[in-house]
C-alpha cells in the first residue's frame, strides 16, 4: 500500500544549501596538493567517516570541552588524515590542514539545483514543508539569502531546543507543531546517513538520503542524487 505523505522536511547544510567545495572535498583537494595519495576508495571512506563523526553530538561536545577549539580542530584534521591512511608526519600535516581551513577555505554557497521548482511544486500540492537543521542558531536569514524562506511552514535549529540529530526528539518537536500529523506521514530528506537517516527513522519518519556522491547506494535507506527525485516517493496530492 502506498503511504500518503502530508509533510516533507529537509536538512539544510549539504542538502538545500551546498558549499562548493564541501569541507571533505576541500580536505581531499588540499591533501592531494600536499602529495598525499587519496584514491576513490579513500575518498568514499573519509566522506562516510565525516558524516558519522558529525552525527555524534555527545562525543563532539565532550571533545570540544576536553580539547578546546583549536586543539579540537587539529585533532579532527588528524583523524581525517588517519582515515585516508596518511600517517607520515601526521602532527605537522594536521596543523597544516587546520591552518588551511582557518585561513584559506572559502567555499561558494549554492542552492541545490532545482530547489525552488521542487518547493513550489510541493507547496502547490498542499504539503507541509519544513527544515530541521543541526545548526546551533536559527537560520531564517540563511534561507532568505538563498531565496527560499517563504516556502517553509517551520524551521528548527537544534540549538533552539538543545537537541541534536540523530536524536528523534528533534524530529518529534518539529512535527508536533502540526495537529494530527503522524510520523508515518512525513518524509525527511538529508545528506547525512547517520544524523538524518537514522534519526528520522528512529522518529518514525521515512528518510531519503540526498546522496549526489553515491556514497551509500543500496544501504538501508532510499537514496537520490537530485532533490527532484523525491517526487517519485510522493502522491500527486497529500491525503
Amino acid at each position: 500500500m502506498t503511504t500518503h505523505y502530508k509533510a516533507v522536511f529537509f536538512d539544510l547544510d549539504g542538502t538545500l544549501r551546498l558549499p562548493i567545495p564541501s569541507p571533505t572535498d576541500a580536505f581531499i583537494q588540499f591533501a592531494r596538493s600536499q602529495r598525499i595519495h587519496i584514491d576513490d576508495a579513500s575518498t568514499r571512506r573519509v566522506k562516510i567517516w565525516a558524516h558519522e563523526y558529525w552525527s555524534q553530538d555527545l562525543l563532539l561536545s565532550a571533545e570540544m570541552a576536553r580539547l578546546g577549539e583549536d586543539a579540537f580542530w587539529i585533532n579532527y584534521s588528524r583523524q581525517l588524515l588517519e582515515t585516508v591512511q596518511a600517517t607520515d608526519d601526521i602532527d605537522v600535516r594536521a596543523c597544516l590542514v587546520r591552518e588551511y581551513f582557518g585561513t584559506d577555505y572559502a567555499p561558494e554557497v549554492q542552492l541545490a539545483p532545482g530547489t525552488p521548482e521542487l518547493l513550489a511544486r510541493l507547496k502547490s500540492a498542499g504539503y507541509i514543508l519544513g527544515v530541521i537543521s543541526n545548526r546551533s542558531q536559527p537560520f531564517s536569514n540563511v534561507l532568505t539569502e538563498l531565496g527560499i524562506a517563504d516556502w517553509f511552514d517551520i524551521t528548527l535549529a537544534a540549538g533552539e531546543i538543545g537537541c541534536w540529530k540523530p536524536n528523534p526528539a528533534i524530529f518529534d518537536h518539529a512535527r508536533a507543531h502540526f495537529a494530527d500529523l503522524t510520523a508515518a506521514e512525513c518524509l525527511y530528506i538529508g545528506d547525512n546517513y547517520f544524523a538524518d537517516g537514522i534519526g528520522a527513522q528512529s522518529a518514525g519518519m521515512t528518510p531519503i538520503i540526498f546522496d549526489p556522491d553515491a556514497l551509500y547506494g543500496d544501504d538501508a535507506f532510499s537514496c537520490v542524487t537530485e532533490l527532484s527525485e523525491i517526487l517519485a516517493f510522493l502522491e500527486p496530492h497529500p491525503a
